[in-house]
Order: C-alpha cells, then structure tokens, then sequence
C-alpha cells in the first residue's frame, strides 16, 4: 500500500512540474493551476463513476478548463471545483486555490483533494490509491 501511495505522489510531482513548464492556460480558470484546460479537445462533457462498489460520482469537464466533481460514499459526501489539466494520459482535477493534488485522495478522504486520472479510450480511469480498485469515468 505504501509503495502504491509513494508512485501515485511520484507521479503527481511529475506531472505538476511538467504542467508547470507549459505555461499557463488562458480563460476564466487561468489562476486556479498550472496549465488549466490543456489537453484534449474530446475531453470536455459529462462523466459517471463505473466500477467502484457503493460509491456515486460524477464529474463535469468544462471547455475553459474548469470541472466540478461530486462523490457520495456511504455517509462521506465530496464536491470539488477547480480546473483540469492534461500531461500525456495523465489528467488532473486540481482544486481551487490550490497548483496540486493530493497523492492519496480516495472516495472515504474528507474534502476534495484533487484527483489523478488516466485515459483510456474516451474514459478517464481513477486508481484509487491504497486499494486495488479502479474506477472509470464513462462519458455519456
């Protein structure tokens, strides 16, 4: 579990700094992290959490950058709001206010802490760190 955690914030660490060396995106989001809304123009829409026993969660990707997420797992209820961003397969949910994520946020973490995803095909996949569950986001 360990491991897992410390090749998740490795990775976040990597993206960030990469994001970072692309500059700064424009729009109504350009303050909130680095690189806002840069990737994919297939990304933007509406996504439902797939695979993830006894949790509900969607996730809104905006055009200009910005998301809003929500997750319910049992009595633990998450909403974020901030912008997304794109390094290679690797997109990241950066809460307002904050330049990073969390490396271990998972549906019973309090608050919204940022989350890394993974692209496959035209769905974003989230590894859920500690655990040997992933979650997909299926657009539609």
């Amino acid at each position: 579990m360990r491991n897992a955690i410390t090749t998740t914030a490795v990775l976040v660490m990597a993206f960030v700094a990469a994001a970072c060396s692309t500059g700064s995106g424009g729009g109504s989001v350009s303050g909130l992290g680095p690189a806002c809304g840069k990737g994919d123009a297939s990304l933007p829409g509406a996504y439902t959490l797939e695979g993830v026993p006894e949790t509900g969660s969607q996730l809104r990707l905006n055009k200009d950058g910005s998301f809003e997420f929500y997750l319910a797992y049992g009595a633990n209820d998450q909403y974020g709001k901030g912008c997304w961003t794109q390094y290679q397969n690797n997109i990241a949910l950066i809460p307002a206010g904050k330049r990073t994520i969390a490396p271990d946020h998972t549906p019973d973490t309090r608050g919204f802490t940022g989350i890394l995803l993974v692209k496959q095909g035209s769905d974003l996949v989230w590894n859920i760190p500690g655990s040997h569950v992933s979650g997909r986001y299926v657009k539609g």
